[in-house]
């Protein structure tokens, strides 16, 4: 992915349309080797506001509290373009997916005479390869956007490629996180194969069904004897599961229990900690309550919506049969005086008598005449099958039968997984609100409880592996069922596509674990290198492991004692969290682009040296870099220019009160 334009229009600081150019053609970052956007300007000129823009258009109101969005929006529109009378503000970001495809995202502001914020809108306009025709959408569903938006670039992720240089080191701090471990996932793909293998084991047991069903023969009963001992083994495992999962329970229990604890005593000396507890008991009220409607609404409805089409068909049919059965009637009501005289006239003693063939021709001239002089339509049921025999009342009902609406139940999906979201957020506000008393020994033993439950998910796991072994095994006995009996389905051939989707399944489970593997040491190996690029002292860590489980980071000295990464200087945590990074945007599946604020700002000479020559002309295929005039001095300008495609100014009116963007870069302007 790659973002070719940012606009604003009256937005901050921003006065009037501006736009930035972000776009750097192919040919220049592969054969030139530029891959840096520059954007320079003095503190309050407007580089941390370009950052936030790019976040709130990609991923909105995600993980920002109430209290930050009121704080967000009650100076988003121009200052002097207020005064003038205005009332709009909007950003659009355009990008370019590694599909091909272009995207242009966009937010719009109203506001009323108090510079309140009365409503939002979005808009997505996106373009195929090739295509001069583009589908434009009002985005009114924003849990429905968000799962789009996350399919270029997961709000998890987010962190990793857009965020502030000074920081980056909560990058480190966070990284035993749930919300960190997730984040990895996505990026490095596994995600894809824990769902790919999901759906495999889904249509290995549509596969069993099917066998299953076409057995019975006199041999049934070995096979039978057979099953029955494989399901006491089904059975005895079940029951371990049963206990490791009751286990589990007991963890997950306790561990709710520290949290209220620990919760209970932040809230007696930390007011805004106990609004956030407050708040999170009542999102866990209302998501139970969400799950129970949810329930409700599938059990009385599924039916219903499973046959909407089926019911809005038949009844189609129903109205059809109605119209038709009316209009005959209509055609039967205007036919009978001519019938009535015909009849007459043909039983008239006629000399000489008429055949069988002139009577009919009478017949029908006379009613083609009668029809023409009287405008009546006949023939409106030619062709037309009747195919129900329903009462009046019978018809009544089905036609005016109402079919349950999906949205009911998807609705309430989207609802449940914004509180589940929003309950995860609240956890980590929670943790990392800051409070004066003491809470590392129920933050420790958090931790300690959150250990245990991920071992009894290693047990859970090898009984699970054990279960299904011994449910394959079952499986197979039930592919002979299928031998015996069950022609129509053509039992061969589908036995041959289980046989082999069973393979399927286990090489990928294999190529999962190994691959698994492949890139916890492909990031440890990156991550390792690029650290001993970036630090001063050389040889500073003896070990460096990539904990595959917790994707966690842990450094040791040449002693092959544990380095405490919290205690490291601020630098030192920088050049840490951006060797995770790099090792992270290596070993990823995502090509993003890299949006940094003010990334040298806190470092020495040697360090901000480093970072310049070895990392962020190789990061990324488009690194945006936001900093101010001290970072970015006179011994760097010969590398950035030759590493920056373009540069640019945020030159700040003090006269007038806002920023305009402009070519050119502080040193660069006078150089």
């Amino acid at each position: 992915m790659i973002l070719k334009k940012l606009i604003f229009d009256n937005y901050k600081t921003f006065y009037g349309y501006q736009e930035i150019d972000l776009s750097i053609p192919k040919e220049v970052r592969d054969e030139e080797g530029k891959n840096i956007i520059l954007l320079g300007g003095l503190n309050g000129a407007g580089k941390t506001t370009i950052l936030k823009a790019i976040i709130y258009i990609l991923f909105g109101k995600r993980g920002m509290s109430e209290t930050e969005h009121k704080r967000l929006f009650s100076n988003v529109i121009n200052n002097t373009f207020f005064d003038e009378g205005g009332r709009e503000s909007s950003v659009i970001l355009a990008l370019e997916t590694d599909s091909g495809e272009e995207w242009q995202l966009k937010a719009k502001w109203y506001f009323d005479q108090y510079k309140r914020l009365t409503r939002e809108e979005r808009d997505l306009i996106v373009t195929r390869p090739g295509s001069r025709m583009n589908k434009k959408a009002k985005i009114d569903n924003i849990e429905v956007y968000n799962k789009f938006i996350d399919k270029i670039i997961p709000y998890h992720a987010a962190p990793f490629f857009i965020f502030d240089g000074e920081e980056i080191k909560e990058i480190i701090l966070r990284q035993n996180s749930s919300e960190m471990k997730e984040a990895i996932h996505k990026i490095t793909g596994m995600e894809s194969y824990t769902q790919l293998i999901t759906d495999l084991k889904s249509l290995q047991k549509t596969f069993e069904n099917k066998l299953a069903s076409s057995a019975n023969n006199s041999k049934i009963k070995k096979y039978q004897e057979e099953i029955s001992e494989i399901d006491k083994k089904i059975e005895k495992l079940e029951a371990q599961k049963e206990k490791v999962d009751s286990e589990g329970e007991q963890l997950k229990n306790k561990l709710e229990k520290e949290k209220e604890q620990r919760n209970e005593k932040i809230s007696l000396n930390n007011n805004s900690r106990e609004k956030f507890v407050k708040k999170q008991s009542q999102k866990e009220t209302e998501l139970d309550l969400a799950r129970h409607e949810l329930n409700q609404l599938y059990k009385n409805n599924v039916l219903s919506i499973i046959l909407s089409r089926k019911i809005n068909k038949l009844q189609q049919q129903l109205n059809l049969e109605n119209e038709v059965k009316r209009k005959r009637l209509i055609e039967e009501t205007s036919l009978a005086p001519y019938r009535d005289f015909m009849k007459q006239l043909l039983n008239k003693n006629i000399k000489p008598p008429l055949t069988e063939s002139q009577l009919n021709q009478i017949k029908e001239l006379g009613q083609e005449i009668w029809v023409k002089e009287n405008n009546i339509d006949i023939n409106t049921s030619e062709g037309f099958e009747e195919i129900h025999d329903l009462s009046s009342k019978d018809q009544n009902i089905l036609i005016n039968y109402k079919a349950a609406d999906k949205t009911l139940i998807t609705n309430h999906i989207n609802k449940i997984e914004k509180l589940e979201r929003d309950l995860r957020e609240l956890e980590v506000e929670i943790r990392n609100a800051p409070t004066e008393v003491d809470i590392s020994k129920e933050n420790e033993r958090i931790d300690s409880l959150t250990k245990l439950i991920g071992e009894n998910n290693l047990k859970l796991r090898s009984v699970n592996i054990k279960l299904t072994k011994t449910k394959n095994e079952k499986s197979e006995i039930t592919n002979k069922l299928t031998r015996l009996s069950g022609k129509e389905l053509n039992v061969e051939e589908i036995n041959d596509q289980y046989k082999l989707l069973q393979k399927t399944i286990s090489t990928m489970e294999e190529y999962i674990e190994e691959v698994t593997t492949m890139k916890a040491r492909f990031i440890q190996e990156e991550f390792s290198s690029m650290l001993n690029k970036l630090f001063r002292k050389q040889d500073e860590f003896g070990k460096i492991d990539f904990d595959i489980d917790s994707y966690t980071i842990r450094l040791y000295n040449d002693k092959m004692q544990e380095i405490s990464i919290q205690d490291r200087s601020a630098g030192e945590m920088q050049m840490i969290s951006s060797a995770l990074i790099w090792a992270l945007t290596k070993v990823s599946d995502l090509t993003l682009p890299i949006v940094v604020d003010t990334p040298l700002g806190r470092l020495d000479s040697h360090h901000r040296q480093q970072l310049i020559n070895h990392y962020y002309k190789n990061l990324s295929d488009q690194i945006i870099i936001l900093s101010t005039d001290t970072e970015i001095t006179s011994e760097y300008v010969k590398l950035m220019e030759d590493h920056s495609y373009k540069q640019y100014m945020l030159d700040y009116d003090e006269e007038k009160k806002y920023t305009i963007i402009r070519d050119g870069y502080f040193d660069f302007i006078t150089e």
